[in-house]
């Protein structure tokens, strides 16, 4: 076997492990945005500071964490947030993120995502840990496994990237709706004031 064949297997699966490991990291990556944008509420002066802090605790967590945490959160049927007790002159702010289904498709849910939380530990303890780059075996081996994990893992990456992508629409369409608001609120507050003037100075 020549060495030009082996560095080309190398190099193969190399890419090849790098993929993986990236569309895990992809899938973390969506994971902790649902999670930090799934379950928030407070004041709008606030929520910059709000956000900063669940994206920090969230950062922290692993990815078999991050799969619990979704079914307490996205998938649980907590009630919406309240309005404070005690208000003050700010906006208050509320946005919940639940997803409705059966008891039946949430055990799927919960089996298949445990199933990523599987692969990604395989990838990274076991397939990794006996990989020999110089054996043309272990590359041809290794490069077959890659491929079937990435055909396994692919409908439950494009499934969650749904969520992902709708959660970021929704997003942007309630910062489109806030600002619209706040630039009206501004504009009757500045009308109010500019009227106010024109009667003071009509006074006597």
């Amino acid at each position: 076997m020549s060495e030009d064949h082996i560095k080309e297997l190398r190099d193969i699966a190399f890419r090849k492990i790098g993929r993986n490991l990236v569309n895990f990291q992809q899938l973390e990556r969506m994971l902790k945005f649902i999670l930090v944008r799934s379950d928030v509420r407070g004041y709008a002066s606030e929520l910059a500071k709000i956000l900063q802090e669940k994206d920090k605790d969230i950062d922290r967590k692993p990815l078999g964490w991050l799969v619990q945490d979704l079914f307490k959160t996205v998938y649980s049927n907590r009630p919406p947030h309240e309005s404070p007790a005690n208000e003050r002159d700010d906006v208050w702010m509320s946005i919940s993120l639940r997803i409705e289904s059966s008891k039946d498709s949430i055990r799927e849910r919960k089996r298949q995502l445990r199933e990523i939380v599987k692969e990604r530990n395989v990838l990274v303890h076991r397939l990794l840990a006996t990989f020999d780059p110089d054996s043309v075996e272990s590359c041809e081996k290794l490069v077959r496994l890659l491929d079937e994990q990435a055909d396994r893992v692919e409908h439950h990456y494009e499934s969650l990237r749904g969520i992902f992508e709708h959660m970021q629409a929704v997003q942007q369409e309630v910062m489109r709706r806030l600002e619209a608001e706040l630039g009206e609120s501004v504009r009757k507050e500045g009308d109010g004031l500019a009227q106010h003037v024109n009667e003071t100075n009509k006074s006597p």
